[in-house]
């Protein structure tokens, strides 16, 4: 069974690679990229539970600041 710290970097990394991988993207596919994932995060958030929410956030705040 893995732990919190394990899953952390798990996402860590994850988080990276997207950022990085979105970097590579034209300008123009940049622009649409955020808000689509925010369409489909909001989908997504009212079927998590607490924690699992508040990992999905911590996430996405690490690569919305990655962005740009």
């Amino acid at each position: 069974m893995t732990d919190s710290s394990e899953l952390q970097g798990e996402i860590t990394a994850l988080c990276c690679f997207v950022a990085a991988l979105a970097s590579t993207l034209p300008l123009s596919s940049q622009l649409r990229l955020w808000p689509a994932f925010e369409s489909k995060a909001n989908q997504l958030r009212c079927q998590l539970s607490q924690e699992a929410l508040r990992g999905f956030e911590q996430a996405t705040i690490t690569l919305s600041s990655k962005r740009g």
